[in-house]
């Protein structure tokens, strides 16, 4: 397969994952966020209802190698990454990001939303320990919002359930039903 190809599936992944945060956005702030440029650093640019634009850059949690997750599902019996090191991933992908968002090409620096991908532990399993105590590195990053999202049960649910690290007023947890957040 060439880079191309690679590259293509890897945006329209992105892309399929940004609708699913886009609606639930909808949903749990009452903000319309519009697709407006498919760019990389952030992935995506939007614009809010009052016109302002906002980046998006998703990033996903993942234990990597398919022979390693194929390794602990069969062998193991482990179907997903423990919780300590989802946190201590999560702890990494915030710092790498954030390195990256004050770089020189990256579009609207002070605009933009991380959206952390988790895909191989369902977020019920770590959200009481998503705290500036637990992931100080997470917190102190200068993205304008950060949003974890779960998409373990996405093919079961067709839908994500949401954690919100920043702002305050939406910080919290959102079941699948993406209505009331819950601490």
């Amino acid at each position: 397969m060439s880079e191309y190809t690679n590259e293509r599936i890897q945006k329209e992944d992105e892309l399929e994952n940004l609708g699913y945060f886009l609606d639930a956005y909808n949903d749990v702030t009452g903000e319309m966020l519009e697709l407006l440029e498919i760019t990389e650093r952030p992935d995506f640019i939007c614009s809010r209802e009052n016109g302002s634009k906002i980046g998006i850059e998703l990033t996903k949690v993942t234990r990597g190698d398919p022979n390693i997750i194929q390794w602990d599902k069969i062998i193991e019996k482990q179907d997903f990454m423990s919780s300590e090191h989802a946190r201590e991933m999560i702890q990494e992908v915030a710092t790498v990001k954030e390195k990256k968002r004050i770089e020189k090409n990256w579009k609207l620096p002070e605009a933009n939303i991380l959206l952390i991908e988790l895909v191989d532990i369902p977020l019920a399993q770590i959200r009481a320990s998503i705290s500036q105590e637990i992931l100080p590195d997470l917190y102190s990053t200068g993205f304008k919002e950060i949003w974890l999202a779960d998409f373990t049960g996405l093919e079961a649910y067709d839908n994500v359930e949401f954690f919100c690290v920043r702002p305050k007023k939406w910080a919290g947890y959102y079941s699948r039903g993406i209505q009331k957040p819950y601490g």
